[in-house]
Formats: structure tokens, sequence, C-alpha cells
């Protein structure tokens, strides 16, 4: 039994991944709740022509964290991974409470979990598709809801099961430390844990006592300029380089709508290539610091006993 990484085009070898968006949307359905067109993400033209450029600008994988409940379509996942040649791994679990089905209100923390570990292990509603991560396990602003809590249980228990790799959603930055207590109080690899969108968060503090932990954290909103300038978000990346945590830290775009990517009109998947990490460059980052979090973190956090 070898360490690998699970895609939806089968399992990989961790050094078949090149650098990676860790936290990504690529077919998503919002609409659902947000009662809006441009939260709806399909194999389209825009969005095959958005991958094409994304691949030129250097990606070497994608970590897809839609799961039940927003959109989830892993066939069609297959269908742009294999078009674009890029490993594209997919996700089981559930968002947050206001995105829940009705399922999760009524099944059990066991059942949760199974459905968890049959994602990973056998496949993805029928499709022969494996999902390779559970994500995004999601918390509200400033809360864990009751609902949340039972999620994050079954997520914990399925981690444990199958030992794949766990990565959350923290609303605004918020509740990192409260889902980090969750996961220590279960004894929880917390090699394995990787705890989103801190960048939105900017409480440096929080970032060392998540990191002295052992987690990852990741800085996944990277563009998204309305929520946070990336000035800032470079500011406190550096810091947290300065200290000597880049073996833990990761970064995405969360693409989220239609008018997020560039050939609409965004800033798109490729601003983290393309603007982001030459920033850091002209700041001082190595490529090394760049491909420790770009490459070696990702192989390291994705691959997992098969």
């Amino acid at each position: 039994m070898g360490h690998a990484i699970r895609t939806v085009t089968g399992d990989i070898l961790p050094k078949a991944l090149g650098p990676t968006l860790i936290h990504e949307h690529v077919v998503l359905d919002l609409s659902r709740i947000r009662k809006d067109q441009d939260a709806i993400l399909a194999d389209s033209d825009p969005l095959n022509r958005e991958l094409q450029n994304l691949r030129a600008a250097g990606c070497g994988g994608i970590v897809e964290v839609t799961n039940r409940g927003m959109g989830r379509d892993v066939q069609s996942l297959a269908d742009l991974s294999r078009r674009h040649g890029i490993p594209i791994v997919a996700a089981t679990g559930f968002y947050k409470q206001s995105y829940y089905t009705e399922e999760v209100f009524q099944k059990t923390e066991e059942e949760l979990t199974e459905r968890f570990v049959k994602e990973l292990t056998v496949e993805v509603e029928g499709t022969g598709i494996r999902a390779g991560i559970i994500a995004e396990i999601g918390s509200s602003l400033h809360e864990i809801t009751p609902d949340e809590h039972k999620v994050f249980q079954a997520a914990i228990r399925a981690q444990r099961k199958t030992g794949a790799p766990l990565s959350t959603h923290c609303e605004m930055g918020t509740m990192g430390s409260e889902q980090l207590t969750l996961f220590s109080r279960a004894d929880l690899d917390l090699s394995k844990v990787s705890i989103g969108h801190q960048d939105l968060n900017g409480n440096r503090q929080e970032y060392e006592a998540l990191l002295r932990a052992g987690v990852y954290i990741q800085f996944d909103t990277i563009g998204k300029n309305a929520y946070r300038p990336d000035e800032e978000r470079l500011d406190d990346l550096l810091w947290i380089l300065d200290k000597g945590y880049e073996k833990q830290i990761m970064l995405s775009t969360d693409i989220t709508k239609k008018s997020y990517l560039k050939v609409n009109g965004g800033f798109g998947y490729e601003h983290l290539f393309t603007r982001f990490l030459p920033r850091l460059k002209e700041r001082g980052v190595h490529q090394r610091e760049i491909d420790t979090m770009m490459v070696d973190n990702p192989r390291r956090f994705l691959s997992f006993a098969v």
C-alpha cells in the first residue's frame, strides 16, 4: 500500500502534481441559495478558455472543494481535467449551515461519516469517480452551529477511517481556533488538516497559534480585493514566512462566480500565478519558498495511503 493523491481521473503519485491551487471551484452552482446566475460555473467556452490560460500560467493541479449542495459534478471535473491536462481533486463533505441540504439535518453523524467514507473509497453518486479530500467543511460567521458541529464530527471520523486530507471553510477568516480545538480534542493527525480563508483573518497571533499546533493554513482568497486588499495579504504572508512556517502555507483564489473569471473581466484563477507570486518575489521571497507553498505542501497534504 503506497501513498497517492486521489484525483477525478484516478490515483496519481505525488510527484505528478505541479503547482496547485489548494481551494477552488471549477464546476459550481450556488444559485439555489444566492438566487443569482453569476454563482454558476459550468463546462462552457469561457471556462475552457480560462482553464487553458491557467494551464499556460503554470498551474499543475486544482483542489476542487465543491461538495454536496454546492452543485458538485465530478463527471464534469473529470472531462475538464482530461481536456486541459490538469490533475483535479474532488471533495466530499457539506459546506456551512445556510447551504445544507435537508439530508444534513435528518441524518446522524454516523450516516454522514458513512457517506464521506464511501465517496472517498468507493465512488461519488454512481460515477465511478472518487473524492480525494474532505472539504470545504464550514463554520458560520463567529460560530459553529450544532448542525455544523455534527458535520465536523463526521468529517473527523471519516478522516480517521481513511487518512484523507481535510480542509475547512472559515467564514471571513473566523473560528479557525475553534475548529482546531475540535480537531485536537479528537486527537486528529493535524498534518492532514488545512484551515481555510486565513488571509481574511489578519490576526497574526492566531496565525502563529494555528501554525504552532501543526495544521496548514490557507491564504486562499487571493485577488478578492473587495474582501481584503492583496497588499495586506502580502504583508501577512511575508510575516509568516519570516517566522519560518513556509512548510504549512498553501495558496488559492477561491473563484465562485462567472464574473471572477478573467475571460469575463475578473481577476481569474491565474491571478495567483501572474500577479501575486511575482509580487512575492519582488518583496524578496525565493522561488524555493514559492515551490514549497505551491508544490511540496499540496503534494504532502493531499497524499494518503491508498
